[in-house]
């Protein structure tokens, strides 16, 4: 244990949401808990889950999310009165038009006072001010580190590392599934079978529409819009183009001249101060970053007055623990480690 500590603060934790990146986050607390007492000072206990599945699931004493026991509760409201977090993991599904139900969830856990952290993009784009004020009434943190680059970091480079950079732009490759449909493409299959190939990877959901259609991409530009820029925008905003109807051998030629197709995203600020926002596939050189983007690699490329030739994040092949581990590091950062 780091010096001058002598016993460990506990905090409780409760999770909205346990799918795949919930299970992976579970597993990195788990794995970690050594270190973070021994470093930080810090232990932790799951107190609450709530699944589509399972409904909704309290202890005060603490319970296993993946088999939880204790009270089940009707409603959010009796839940979070049983679990009593600390900290609210929400991982639930996203809704890119209205940002609901995990809008409410984080509202609520905010309210009860509970640090509220969040994989979801939609509730960024559709209630990030409403959000942040509310942690701040209540003395509480919201954070969304893996909400773009599933763990990369994002915000927190921008609001840590770059203050007053003047950044004046952002582009990026922010969707794994389009990158595999376009590469399963330039190998001779169809966009349903590359949509195939990237479930099997993990990386894409049961109706993988979102990504190949660039709705993903869009609300991602919504959300880096409205906290980096301070400019809100809705996905319905975003000039937006997927892939779908992309012409076959024209990808395959693009590929062989050495400039691919990607699914870019672009988010630019102009002389006037408006904001502009863009999702389409593009042709791109593989010299560039975003051309030698592969396989499920994300990138994101910030220009600023102080980079002249861009400042420049990749994430090589993340996996669910490279998203587990953003909301990871957002709780660190909400109980002071």
């Amino acid at each position: 244990m780091a010096a001058g500590v002598t016993a460990l603060t506990s905090y409780r934790v409760a999770f909205i949401g346990f799918g795949n990146v919930g299970r992976a986050l579970a597993a990195l607390l788990a794995s970690r808990r050594p270190a973070v007492g021994e470093r930080y000072g810090i232990d932790y206990q799951v107190t609450g889950v709530a699944t589509r599945r399972l409904g909704w699931w309290a202890d005060g004493r603490g319970l296993d999310p993946g088999a939880p026991g204790g009270a089940r509760c009707a409603d959010l409201g009796e839940w979070l009165a049983r679990a009593r977090p600390d900290v609210v993991f929400e991982t639930t599904s996203l809704d890119p038009h209205a940002g609901q139900p995990a809008l409410d969830y984080l509202r609520q856990s905010l309210a009860a006072g509970a640090h509220a952290i969040s994989a979801n993009k939609g509730p960024i784009v559709h209630g990030y001010r409403e959000l942040a004020s509310v942690a701040a009434s209540v003395g509480r943190q919201y954070l969304f580190e893996a909400a773009v680059m599933d763990g990369a970091p994002v915000f927190s480079l921008v609001r840590g590392c770059l203050p007053l950079a003047e950044l004046r732009g952002v582009r990026g490759v922010f969707t794994s599934t389009a990158t595999v449909v376009l590469e399963a493409v330039e190998r001779g299959a169809t966009v349903a079978e590359g949509v195939a190939e990237a479930q099997r990877l993990g990386v894409a959901e049961s109706d993988a529409s979102h990504d190949v259609d660039g709705w993903d991409s869009a609300v991602k530009l919504c959300a880096l819009a409205v906290v980096l820029f301070d400019t809100p925008l809705t996905p319905s905003e975003v000039a937006r183009v997927g892939i779908r109807d992309l012409d076959a051998d024209a990808v395959r030629r693009a590929r062989a001249d050495g400039t691919p197709y990607r699914l870019v995203g672009r988010l630019r600020r102009g002389p006037s101060g408006s904001v502009e926002a863009r999702v389409a596939p593009e042709r791109v050189s593989v010299t560039d970053p975003l051309g030698a983007v592969q396989g499920t690699d994300l990138v994101t490329c910030y220009e600023a007055d102080v980079f002249p030739g861009g400042l420049v994040v990749t994430s090589r092949s993340p996996d669910l623990t490279t998203t587990a581990y953003g909301l990871f590091t957002d709780f660190l950062t909400a109980v002071g480690a």
